[in-house]
């Protein structure tokens, strides 16, 4: 067999390879699961939320070591990262506080300004057969409250298995940690 023969052998077998592998998608959710309850949203709160670059990809990210990563081809977020991150926290910060809604420009009230709250998540990994682990920065402006806060926190979540859905959840648990602080710092 020619060298050029063997060559197109090789690069036939490794396209195979490729072409045989399907793709899987996750989702974060909002956690706990579960209905809003009672009384009419009366503090509207705009949020903004930045994620890590390294991370905002379709593709799934897992560290390997300190320094290491891994980008899975095959293992994706079914939309962009950035946008679920954001969807979850406000659902989850909504679930913890029935008197918030959390909505674009396009729901402010001229008699009541919103509440401004920005979320720069600064570190967000996974490790697979591991931990998930989000820091994050939030500034929460007040204007009617006079209230101008700045905060930090890390959260953790253990996988709960092996699999690549284990890390989606794992994400989802520490969004909801994380909502569970910024119901808090919102005023009452």
């Amino acid at each position: 067999m020619t060298v050029s023969r063997r060559a197109r052998l090789l690069c036939t077998l490794a396209l195979a390879g490729c072409v045989g592998q399907a793709d899987h998608f996750y989702t974060l959710n909002t956690l706990p699961e579960g209905a809003r309850v009672a009384p009419a949203p009366t503090i509207h709160v705009r949020l903004q939320v930045t994620i890590p670059s390294m991370v905002d990809r379709n593709e799934m990210v897992l560290n390997t070591t300190r320094n290491g990563i891994v980008i899975l081809d095959h293992e994706r977020w079914g939309a962009p990262l950035a946008d679920q991150v954001s969807q979850t926290l406000a659902r989850d910060i909504e679930g913890r506080r029935s008197d918030v809604f959390i909505g674009d420009r396009s729901f402010d009230r001229a008699a009541s300004p919103p509440v401004t709250l920005k979320v720069d998540i600064v570190r967000m990994s996974a490790q697979r057969g591991g931990r998930a682990n989000i820091e994050a920065h939030w500034h929460i402006v007040d204007p009617s409250a006079g209230i101008d806060t700045l905060g930090s926190g890390s959260f953790e979540a253990v996988l709960s298995g092996d699999g690549y859905a284990a890390v989606a959840e794992a994400y989802s648990r520490t969004l909801g940690d994380l909502a569970e602080r910024l119901a808090q710092e919102v005023r009452r």
